[in-house]
C-alpha cells in the first residue's frame, strides 16, 4: 500500500482540485481526500503541497518497435515517463507502419518490458489504392485506426475505409488536408512565407478537408477523429459537425499552442513541423477552444529525428519535434498564465483521451487505475537545460516554462522519480 500525503489533489473528470491525500492498493487507487491518516506497513509519501493528478495519456506518439536507438520505443517510454506521461500510444506510421496484425502484435510484445502502457494504432489503408487489414488489426488490440497523416486521396477509398471502421464501432483517425492544396509545402501561406520564398499551403487547405471527412461521417455513421487541427476555421467547421450529431472528436498538436508562424522565420529547422505552424490568430483560438472544451485530446506528436536529419535547409529538413516531455510543462505554462485553470488544461490529456479510447485510466476515482503523476505547476525551467531523457532535436529547446514532474506511477509502480537538483 502506498498513500500520498500533504497533496493538491486534481482531478480533470470533475474538476476537483482540493488539498488531501491519496491511497494506493493492489495498483489500484482505493480513496482520496482530506483526513486520510497513515495505516500500519503503509509506504507514505510526502507530496509537500506538489499537485497530483491522472497521469497523462498520450494519443499520437511515433516511436519504432523495431529500434533501440532514441527513435526506438523504450527511449519514447523514458521520455514519457519523465513527462508524467503513463499511457503512451504509438501513430499508426511508427516503425513501418502499423498495417497488419503482427504490427499490433509486436507493440503489444514491447508492452509486456515497457514502464509505461503501450499500445498501437493501426493504419487504415495500405496504399493509396487499398484497406489495411482493419478488422484484425482492431481484433489484435489496435485502439484506433488512422491514415497515418498521409491524407486519402481517392473519396471513394476513404469513404470505404469509413464504412468498413464504422463496422467494427471503432474510432478512426483523419488528418484533414486537401493534398491538391498541400502537397509539397512544409509552410503556412502568409507574407512571411511568401518573403521567404517557402512552398506554403493555405489553412483552407485543412477546412476543406475536414468537411469532406465530416460528410462522409454523415454518410457513414463512422467515428471520426479530427487528427491535429490547427486552424480556427477548422475548429469551427469540428463545431459545426459535432453540433450536427455527429460522433466525431478533435485533437490538436502541442507545439501548435506554444508556436505560430513566425517562429519559422529564422528557417530553423527544429520549427519545421508536419502540420506546419500556423498565424497568432490560429494559435490563441487553439487556446480558447481548449479553454471552452472544444479540444478532445492534445498530442504530443512526439517525432525523435536525428540531428543529421534536422541539419538542413529549412525545407529539406525532417519535419518533427521531440516532445513528450514537453507535454506536461505546456499546459502548466497556460494555466500560469491564466489562460485557464489547471484541471482544464490537463482534462485533454487526462480523462478527454480515456473516454475517447475507452480506457479505464485518467481520472482519480476510487477503484480507477493508480495511475498517477506528482508535479510541480509553479517550477519555472528552461526547456533542455538539466537532466532530459530525449535529446533530440525539439522546438520546444531554450523555451522558458513553467512544471515539472516530480514522480510517475504507473499501475501503482513508480517509474520515474526526479533527482534533487
Amino acid at each position: 500500500m502506498m498513500l500520498f500525503e500533504n497533496a493538491r489533489l486534481i482531478d480533470p473528470a470533475t474538476g476537483r482540485d482540493e488539498h488531501g491525500a491519496l491511497r494506493i492498493r493492489d495498483g489500484l487507487i482505493v480513496e482520496s481526500g482530506p483526513g486520510l491518516t497513515p495505516m500500519d506497513e503503509e509506504r507514505v509519501i510526502d507530496a509537500k503541497g506538489a499537485a497530483l493528478a491522472p497521469a497523462l495519456i498520450d494519443m499520437r506518439c511515433t516511436a519504432d518497435p523495431a529500434s533501440t536507438g532514441a527513435r526506438g520505443v523504450d527511449a519514447a517510454a523514458r521520455a514519457a515517463a519523465a513527462g508524467g506521461v503513463a499511457t503512451l500510444v504509438l501513430s499508426p506510421e511508427s516503425g513501418d507502419g502499423f498495417k497488419r496484425p503482427e504490427d499490433i502484435a509486436a507493440v503489444d510484445a514491447a508492452a509486456l518490458t515497457s514502464a509505461v502502457r503501450l499500445y498501437a494504432a493501426g493504419l487504415c489503408v495500405s496504399s493509396q489504392e487499398d484497406m489495411a487489414e482493419i478488422g484484425l488489426m482492431l481484433r489484435a488490440g489496435a485502439l484506433y485506426l488512422g491514415d497515418g497523416g498521409e491524407p486519402i486521396l481517392d473519396t471513394r477509398l476513404a469513404r470505404r475505409v469509413l464504412a468498413y471502421t464504422a463496422g467494427f464501432d471503432a474510432w478512426i483517425s483523419l488528418r484533414p488536408e486537401d493534398a491538391g492544396l498541400s502537397r509539397g509545402t512544409m509552410a503556412t501561406e502568409s507574407d512571411l512565407s511568401m518573403r521567404l520564398g517557402l512552398p506554403s499551403r493555405p489553412a483552407q487547405s485543412e477546412t476543406m478537408a475536414l468537411k469532406r471527412d465530416a460528410a462522409l461521417a454523415a454518410l457513414t455513421g463512422a467515428r471520426l477523429i479530427f487528427d491535429r487541427v490547427t486552424t480556427q476555421d477548422a475548429l469551427n467547421a469540428a463545431a459545426d459537425a459535432r453540433a450536427s450529431g455527429l460522433e466525431v472528436a478533435v485533437t490538436a498538436p502541442l507545439t501548435h499552442f506554444t508556436f505560430n508562424d513566425l517562429d519559422t522565420g529564422g528557417l530553423d529547422p527544429r520549427y519545421r513541423l508536419e502540420p506546419p505552424l500556423r498565424s497568432e490568430a490560429d494559435r490563441e483560438a487553439l487556446i480558447t477552444a481548449l479553454s471552452e472544451g472544444r479540444i478532445d485530446a492534445i498530442v504530443s506528436d512526439h517525432v525523435a529525428c536525428t540531428s543529421e536529419s534536422k541539419a538542413h535547409p529549412f525545407p529539406e529538413a525532417a519535419p518533427g519535434s521531440a516532445s513528450l516531455e514537453a507535454l506536461l510543462p505546456v499546459l502548466c505554462t497556460l494555466a500560469q498564465d491564466g489562460r485557464m485553470s489547471l484541471a482544464d488544461a490537463l482534462r485533454p490529456v487526462t480523462s478527454g483521451p480515456a473516454d475517447i479510447l475507452g480506457l479505464e485510466q485518467g481520472r482519480l476515482e476510487d477503484g480507477a487505475p493508480a495511475d498517477l503523476v506528482v508535479f510541480d505547476p509553479n517550477a519555472p525551467f528552461v526547456y533542455g537545460r538539466g537532466p532530459m531523457q530525449c535529446r533530440a532535436p525539439s522546438a520546444f529547446s531554450g523555451r522558458r516554462l513553467f512544471g515539472k514532474a516530480l514522480i510517475t506511477i504507473a499501475e501503482g509502480a513508480i517509474i520515474y522519480q526526479l533527482e534533487d537538483e
